[in-house]
């Protein structure tokens, strides 16, 4: 099975991608983790849908395999709404299905409704 990573520049450093899987066909799944704070190590186990779609893992700035650069200013909503798109943009990911157990779904889903095939959201913090 096709795997790649490598890492990706957003505002304020690079953020770590590993993508597996590659039918071009089927809409592909992009792994959202909690935080700040959190890795992308707890939602390993959505590989196993690798065989059917394209299942991207990435770890947010200053979290996991991503640079953790010392700058408060960068812990903002916005700045993680802009990173996932950077991230969007670098894997060419026009539609996809957004798995976020997270805050971070609120956020994301409502800055880029449109990109969205379908977000599955675990505990979406109220009033984003």
């Amino acid at each position: 099975m096709k795997s790649e990573e490598g890492y990706i520049d957003v505002p304020g450093g690079k953020v770590w991608y590993r993508a597996v899987g590659d039918n071009a066909e089927a809409t592909p799944l992009l792994c959202l983790h909690g935080g700040p704070g959190f890795t992308h190590y707890y939602l390993e186990a959505l590989e196993a849908l690798a065989d059917r779609r394209r299942v991207i893992f990435y770890d947010q700035l200053g979290c996991g395999r991503s640079d953790r650069p010392g700058d408060l200013t960068l812990w903002n909503v916005d700045r993680f709404v802009e990173e996932l798109a950077q991230v969007r943009s670098a894997l060419k990911l026009d539609r996809l299905h957004l798995s976020a157990p997270c805050s971070s779904a609120a956020a994301t889903t409502n800055a880029r409704p449109a990109i969205w095939r379908r977000c599955t959201a675990g505990s979406p913090a109220r009033g984003w």
